[in-house]
């Protein structure tokens, strides 16, 4: 029973892998299609929005047995800010940067956020940060300011989703509830910055292609929206944050891979620095950086910590 778990856990976690490497790929894709940042916000979120109707009243009704504070946490962490971030940031860089330095800084943030609340690591885990953070600095390194300024806002993007990591770890939501606090209130944020000038939009205007629509409308807001949530839930079940940590730092490898035949992106050498440095990083603080708890209290701080350090 075991194995068999443990092997539709690999399988899932795999195409995990597949969907983020899709994500990072077709966030740096949009700026050569007809659509606008503020077009596939909408698609991102206003998809699952509609398809989750049904599950909206349960959300409510669990939302108010949660601590609000960690409710927000998770709609601006994964919602439409690390959104918005991540596509200014992938326009300024490439696509092999957007799929490694947000996921991949994440392990960097989270510990920092568990040492403020009272968390020990190991020796090997402040290693691991270390190492992400040295690949940072080489990606930031011989650029113009526009990249620079792109750097730094998938950074900001990998704190945000950190901080939607911890508060996920601190709530009881359903998988499904977690799409829902992030899709209703993005879609609510993008509406309004639509409709007071602040995101342009081509979807009501008639500019946008109906194949470049329908396609981000399956791959952001079907595929990554709602699959990949579900899909990571059941592999961290199956298999743990460590053995999902370990083929989650795949995802950078995949793509700067595909962004050379899909986008024409050939890697410079200090993007494939960075990539070498913040994967390794990643598997160092997942695999060997467990947390050293002193009291029961840090120590069931630090198991959460555990389960959802990995890459998201």
């Amino acid at each position: 029973m075991k194995t068999t778990r443990m092997k539709w856990g690999y399988l899932a976690m795999g195409a995990v892998v597949l969907i983020w490497s899709t994500f990072a790929l077709s966030i740096r894709a949009a700026g050569n299609t007809s659509l606008t940042p503020g077009d596939v916000a909408l698609l991102r979120f206003g998809v699952p929005s509609l398809l989750l109707i049904p599950v909206i009243p349960k959300t409510i009704r669990i939302m108010r047995r949660q601590p609000w504070y960690w409710t927000v946490l998770i709609a601006i962490g994964g919602g439409f800010p690390f959104l918005m971030l991540v596509q200014l940031g992938g326009a300024a860089t490439s696509a092999a940067l957007v799929g490694t330095i947000p996921p991949g800084t994440i392990p960097v943030f989270i510990t920092i956020f568990g040492a403020v609340l009272g968390t020990h690591f190991a020796t090997a885990r402040w290693s691991g940060i270390a190492c992400i953070a040295a690949g940072v600095v080489v990606a930031m390194q011989g650029s113009g300011a526009a990249h620079l300024a792109g750097v730094g806002l998938l950074l900001t993007a990998g704190a945000l989703w950190s901080l939607y990591v911890l508060a996920v770890s601190k709530t009881s939501y359903r998988p499904l509830d977690i799409v829902v606090l992030l899709a209703v209130p993005s879609s609510v944020m993008s509406g309004v910055f639509i409709e007071t000038g602040l995101l342009h939009t081509t979807l009501f205007t008639g500019g946008a292609v109906l194949s470049e629509m329908l396609t981000y409308a399956v791959l952001q807001g079907v595929v990554i929206g709602i699959i990949s949530t579900l899909l990571y839930s059941f592999a961290i079940t199956n298999l743990g944050a460590s053995r999902a940590a370990l083929m989650g730092s795949v995802s950078p490898v995949l793509t700067t891979l595909g962004a050379i035949p899909l986008l024409g992106e050939t890697p410079a050498l200090g993007t494939v620095v960075c990539l070498v440095l913040v994967s390794a990083g990643v598997l160092t603080a997942n695999l060997w950086g467990t947390a050293v708890p002193l009291t029961h209290t840090r120590s069931r701080l630090g198991a959460r910590l555990r389960v959802k350090n990995a890459i998201v």
